[in-house]
């Protein structure tokens, strides 16, 4: 998290606490840390070539933060569902 979404100061991600507002920031960091997290093993599984696992891996990425690439790897998935390997 690159700003804190009360005050928009810049956040450190060493600290639970927003350093202006004091707003908890320590359950938005680990969400984002599961979403990193699902997002890798996503990829992971994709390179293993387990397709079905991957999408729900990235789909669960997603669930937890818009990420840009779990977006285009589901649509690349999708889209290359009804090609033969």
């Amino acid at each position: 998290m690159e700003r804190c979404p009360n005050c928009r100061a810049r956040a450190d991600d060493s600290t639970e606490q927003c350093r202006r507002c004091g707003m908890e920031l320590a359950l938005l960091q680990r969400t984002e840390q599961a979403a990193e997290s699902w997002l890798r093993e996503g990829i992971r599984l994709l390179a293993a070539g387990d397709r079905g696992a991957a999408e729900q891996a990235l789909q669960r990425a997603l669930t937890l933060r818009t990420a840009p690439l779990a977006t285009h790897l589901i649509d690349f998935l999708r889209s290359t569902a009804a090609r033969p390997d």
